[in-house]
This record gives C-alpha cells, sequence and structure tokens, in this order.
C-alpha cells in the first residue's frame, strides 16, 4: 500500500483542522486537568507570541520537562513558530545532557520549577545555565499580557491565511557508546508515521489513548502527543511511567483504550492492576524490548488482555512494524508499516537473519553529531538489528548486532543466553552483558533477579541442548533489582559497568 503523502507538513497546522472541526472536544487530559481543541488552539497561539518574544532568531529552542499538557502546548507554540523544539532527556547524566546541548547548539532552554523542585534536579540545572539560558514556564505564563491574550484569540477565531513551512523535531540518543546524537525528525516523517499506523491499526476517533511515557522518547511524542491533535483521538498524558500502582488505576479511571508499554513495565504494572483496571483496553503494544512469554501468558490468563509486539527505533518516528488485532504472530514484531521498504545485509560471523536496513517516508532527515553537525541519513537506514522475515513477511528480532559478544572468534548472541535461561529455569529475570576478556576477547557475565539459580543446572542445560559450550556464561551474577532507563529498557551499560567493576 503507498499512502498519498504531501511533500511539505506543518504539524499546527494539521493540528489546527481539528481544532476547528471539534472545537469543544476534550483532546488532553492529565490528573490535574484537561483541554478542548479550542483551549488547547487560544493556550498555543498565545504562548507562541511569548515564546517568540524570547527566542528571537533562535532556530533551535530546548525543552527540559516532564510529560504534562504545557510540554504539548509549549511544542506545537514552536511548530506554529516554525522553530525545532529539541526534547531533552531528564534522565540522562549531567554530562550526557551538556553534550546534548552542544550538539544543538542551544541558547535557550524551557523547563519547569515545579518539575526542577519534585525530581530534585537544581544542581543539573545550576551546571545547564553555565552553558544556556533558563527559562521557566512559570515566569513565561505571568509575562503574558492582555495584548497577548487578544492576539492569540484573534489568531484561533479568524482564518489562517500563512502557509507554514515544514520544521523539525529533535531526539537524542542515549549516548551508550558515545556522545549522544541528535535526531531530526520532519514533521512529514512524524506525520508519515502516523498515517502508515492508522492505514495498519483500527483507531478511531472514539479510542483513548494512555500515554506514560515522556516525549523525549519517540513513541511518547508521534502516538502519545502528536497523533491525538491531528487525528482527534483523545490522549490521557501521566507524568512518569514509573508509578506502578497509580498507572492501573488511572487506566481504569480514564476508560482507556490504548496503552502503549515495554515488558519491564508490564511486569511491574501486573503486580498492582486488577482485571476491572484494564477492562476498557482493546490494544495493549509492547515495544522497545522483548516481550517475554511470561508477561504475555499473565496478562492474558489474569486480565484477559493480548498484549501485541511492535517494533520501532527513534529514527523511524519511531514505528517499524506492528502486530495487530487482526493480523499477529506471537514471537514476531508484526509486519513492516506500509510505504516502506527494506532489505537484509549479510554480517560476517552470524549465519540466521541479517542487518535489516529500511527507507521511506518515515525515516529521519539525518544526525546532528557532536563537533561534526548535522549528517544526511543516506538512501537506507541500517537499525542495527540482526531480523528475520517469513514467508507471510513477519519480522522477527534476533538480536542488536550490539548485543552480540565476539568469543574465540564467534558471534555468541545474548539474547539468546537469556532465552536459554528462561526455558531452563522458567523464570525471566536474565539480562546478559560482555566484558573484555584477555584470553577470549570477550566473556559474559549473566545477571539474574532469582535467588537459588544453579550455574551447574544451566551448564548442563546448554550441553543437553547439544549448543556450544560459548553459550554457557563466565559468571552467574545475582542482583536484587535490574537498573532500568526512563523508557522502561534494561539499562544494558550500568550492568556492563556492574560487571567490569566486580570482573
Amino acid at each position: 500500500m503507498n499512502l498519498n503523502l504531501p511533500d511539505q507538513v506543518n504539524l499546527y497546522d494539521e493540528m489546527r483542522k481539528q481544532a476547528k472541526l471539534h472545537p469543544k472536544r476534550v483532546i488532553l487530559e492529565e490528573p490535574t486537568g484537561k483541554l478542548t481543541y479550542n483551549q488547547f488552539l487560544l493556550a498555543v497561539n498565545v504562548l507562541s507570541l511569548k515564546i517568540k518574544e524570547v527566542t528571537v532568531h533562535e532556530e533551535r529552542v530546548g525543552f527540559y520537562l516532564p510529560n504534562v499538557i504545557a510540554q504539548v502546548v509549549a511544542l506545537f507554540a514552536l511548530f506554529k513558530n516554525e522553530q525545532n523544539p529539541c526534547l531533552l532527556n531528564f534522565s540522562m547524566g549531567t554530562q550526557n545532557l551538556m553534550d546534548c546541548i552542544e550538539t544543538a547548539r542551544l541558547k535557550t532552554v524551557f523547563t519547569s520549577k515545579e518539575f526542577i523542585k519534585v525530581a530534585q534536579l537544581t544542581s543539573v540545572i545550576d551546571e545547564m545555565e553555565k552553558k544556556v539560558r533558563i527559562v521557566y514556564l512559570e515566569d513565561l505564563k505571568h509575562g503574558i499580557t492582555l495584548t497577548h491574550k487578544l492576539k492569540g484569540a484573534a489568531e484561533a477565531k479568524l482564518p489562517s491565511l500563512k502557509k507554514r513551512q515544514q520544521k523539525e523535531v529533535i531526539l537524542f540518543t542515549s549516548g551508550t557508546e558515545s556522545k549522544p546524537k541528535g535526531v531530526i525528525l520532519t514533521h512529514r516523517n512524524i506525520y508519515a508515521n502516523i498515517k502508515q499506523s492508522l492505514s495498519t491499526v483500527d483507531l478511531t476517533e472514539k479510542d483513548r489513548i494512555f500515554n506514560p511515557l515522556p516525549l523525549f522518547h519517540a513513541f511518547g511524542l508521534t502516538v502519545g502527543a502528536v497523533l491525538p491533535l491531528i487525528s482527534n483521538v483523545k490522549s490521557f498524558l501521566y507524568p512518569s511511567p514509573l508509578h506502578y500502582k497509580e498507572i492501573p488505576r488511572m487506566i481504569g479511571k480514564d476508560k482507556s483504550t490504548v496503552f502503549v508499554a515495554t515488558n519491564t513495565f508490564f511486569d511491574h504494572y501486573a503486580k498492582y492492576a486488577t482485571r476491572e483496571n484494564l477492562a476498557t483496553l482493546r490494544i495493549v503494544v509492547a515495544g522497545a524490548e522483548k516481550l517475554k512469554k511470561n508477561t504475555y501468558d499473565k496478562y492474558q490468563q489474569d486480565f484477559g488482555v493480548t498484549i501485541l509486539q511492535g517494533y520501532g527505533a527513534t529514527e523511524t518516528s519511531p514505528i517499524i512494524s506492528l502486530n495487530t488485532p487482526t493480523f499477529s504472530k506471537y514471537g514476531s514484531v508484526g509486519k513492516p508499516l506500509p510505504s516502506m521498504n527494506y532489505k537484509l545485509d549479510k554480517v560476517e560471523g552470524i549465519t540466521e537473519g541479517g542487518s535489516l536496513l529500511l527507507k521511506g517516508p518515515n525515516v529521519m532527515k539525518g544526525y546532528l553529531i557532536h563537533g561534526k553537525g548535522f549528517i544526511p541519513c543516506g538512501e537506507w537506514y541500517n537499525t542495527g538489528d540482526i531480523v528475520t522475515i517469513d514467508e507471510e513477511g513477519y519480522l522477527f528480532i534476533i538480536s542488536r548486532l550490539k548485543r552480540f559478544a565476539k568469543i574465540a572468534g564467534e558471534m555468541i548472541s545474548l539474547n539468546k543466553i537469556e532465552e536459554l535461561a528462561l526455558e531452563c529455569f522458567g523464570k525471566s529475570g536474565f539480562y546478559a552483558v560482555s566484558i573484555p576478556d584477555q584470553r577470549k576477547g570477550e566473556k559474559i557475565v549473566l545477571f539474574t533477579t532469582e535467588t537459588n539459580i544453579s550455574e551447574k543446572v544451566f551448564k548442563k542445560f546448554i550441553k543437553e541442548k547439544q549448543m556450544s559450550s560459548l553459550y554457557i556464561p563466565n559468571k552467574l551474577a545475582f542482583i536484587e533489582e535490574i537498573p532500568a532507563l526512563q523508557s522502561g529498557k534494561a539499562d544494558y551499560q550500568a550492568l556492563t559497568k556492574i560487571a567490569k567493576e566486580e570482573a
């Protein structure tokens, strides 16, 4: 299927079209309030005027904010101003944040006094102020005059005669191997990914999305914030995915029908959820990490919810493939979205599958590299994932290319070791990393949150399966809690650091 996409898109203009069609519809909600389209459009118009005064001639503007309505208003205010928001990850370390600011050459960063106080980030702000001007939304609000309000109201009521230019959004990678990279997504990239998704999943104006993911996370941005406003689908914004007790209760209260999270988060929510909490959910998708069978089974048995696995990357705005309620195959991440082309490149030392390369309208414009500037994407984007695709077109992820260890010259999948441990012990709390080894090049440390796990039993299990002894971890280490990223993925960088310190 080919989608008819315009060459130029401005997401403010797309939002405004829906706002004029459905002015009184509640479109955004959070625990402390909600906005109709009319209220949202007015807030955007007024704030855009004030932001423009504060950031004269600044093409890129930084946001350091939680997942709240105020950030979405500010985001669309920049779209209206034809400025480019750079969404900073507040779970990053201070040095990584400084690198992001330098990479994007930011002069101004917007944040919130209340957020900084609650999140205890004063020391981070002190460091940021050495590089950029910090502007608090609370101060900006106090500076709004009657003139701003009247002009904003007039703009909301009068026909929009200006056709705004297509601009960009900049998100940052975590920088696990080097300094963070800026991923440049055009408005058209994000718009295309929304249209691709809506042509695949039966989402209607009666649906209600529950979004606890921060907007610096590509899925939180595209599906949790932009899709609702340009497609007339209500979104409930929740400030943190880490509130495991509250989120199931809030899903039930909102009567949400669409929910997306990671396997790690689903595990935590299941400890506190009831069948009643999740009764209205009809589309539930797991992404960012592998959906484990015990999580899948628990949601089906305890809550009557089928979790569908999807797959994406920041560089693809972010959705690449999805299982749907109609077309689904367990273990796969679904079929690639319409209007995407793909190919597999063979990787030396890896016999199954190949490295997935993609091109399509949702693939990024390019990277911002620290010290180098803009690097265009090129014809194909290499995901760095080793995958197979079956005869029906379903995509199966074998591993990240970075999630292989080279031991005695052989490529050993760390994901495969985790799967073997799950198969052996019937539990999923296993996380494999590799660290340097003078004798064999690399060695494997398998972390587990499970007690009473026997290395001897696992070694025997691998031998009985007639697999290479290179799949036997050098060490099986107990850890009380697996460090996690804000996105919900296991923080393998932190685990690798622990493994090196204990080696």
